[in-house]
């Protein structure tokens, strides 16, 4: 029945992926919340399923639409990505990860599309669209500056006709748009909800406050983990397009370095999980690329759901 509903993108699958959307930004609300802009929760809950929604968007447009195998656009990613976050051991929710972290994935959706495309006003246009998202980003958390390693990464090594615009737009971009947001802000007094940093983060609160249960609320994440790692060796033993392996081997950086990164903070709220959904669900989802018999499907997509439920909400 999962596989069934998920075999192809419709609006059965779309909409069945919005709700169980709506059902996660429920359960944040429920949740302490850690930083926001304002008090209300209706506008918190706004913004948060906005924000899963275009993530959802920006994950559908590289795994469906720009994915390797393109005779087979399934569309079990949208089935994914819900589960996949609520897997994540959340125990506060902290709204700057969650809005930069879609900054930054709508920001890798111009990207790929960047490579993609071949009129060259076209690709200058989505090179500055993802630039700016990443710069937007960086209002919300300073240390999002060092994700402008990977588009320069991609121009550097990809196989695509360089241009001294590209470095242009890469630097100059966020050298003007963050000291003017700064100055902005700063006028306005509004300096102290932007402008964070996790890495230089005060850290003199008492560890006692970082009370993951590691026994059993890490189990649905652990799983998700597991089959991440096989779907990488899957994805890399089809893969044979030069760009195509470059791209995954900067995915699966990304994964490793953001996780050494966060694992050096001992008061994690969980929210940080959320930067690395779209590499896991886009990885994640290549198990299902070729033709697979529905009960393997159903039985990956149960395994979730059963860990969700037991480890998350029973035990």
């Amino acid at each position: 029945m999962i596989a069934k509903a998920f075999q192809k993108f419709s609006f059965t699958s779309a909409g069945i992926s919005s709700l169980l959307l709506l059902v996660v930004t429920y359960y944040y609300l429920t949740l302490e919340i850690k930083w926001s802009f304002v008090e209300s929760k209706i506008f918190n809950g706004v913004l948060i399923y906005g924000a899963l929604m275009l993530s959802n968007y920006a994950i559908d447009t590289v795994t469906r639409q720009l994915t390797i195998e393109r005779s087979s656009r399934n569309a079990y990613h949208l089935l994914l990505y819900p589960l996949i976050i609520i897997c994540y051991p959340i125990e506060s929710v902290d709204l700057k990860f969650i809005l930069s972290s879609t900054a930054v994935w709508a920001a890798w959706r111009n990207m790929r599309i960047f490579l993609e495309l071949t009129n060259n006003t076209k690709r200058i246009k989505r090179l500055f669209d993802a630039i700016v998202l990443l710069s937007l980003s960086s209002l919300l958390i300073l240390d999002n500056l060092i994700i402008f390693f990977y588009p320069l990464l991609v121009l550097i090594t990809t196989n695509i006709n360089r241009e001294l615009k590209h470095f242009i737009i890469l630097f100059i971009t966020p050298l003007i748009i963050l000291p003017t947001a700064y100055v902005l802000l700063s006028f306005l007094s509004l300096d102290t909800y932007l402008f964070s940093s996790y890495f230089f983060a005060d850290q003199s609160q008492v560890i006692e406050e970082y009370n993951f249960n590691l026994t059993y609320s890490y189990v649905p994440i652990f799983i998700v983990f597991v089959l991440y790692l096989i779907s990488v060796i899957i994805k890399f033993l089809r893969t044979y397009s030069l760009r195509r392996r470059i791209l995954d081997i900067v995915g699966v950086m990304f994964i490793v370095l953001t996780s050494l990164f966060f694992s050096m903070d001992q008061q994690l709220s969980g929210s940080e999980f959320h930067y690395l959904s779209l590499p896991l669900v886009y990885m994640i989802s290549q198990i299902f690329v070729k033709k697979i018999k529905s009960l393997y499907v159903n039985f990956i997509f149960v395994l979730l759901l059963a860990s969700i439920v037991t480890f998350k909400f029973l035990i």
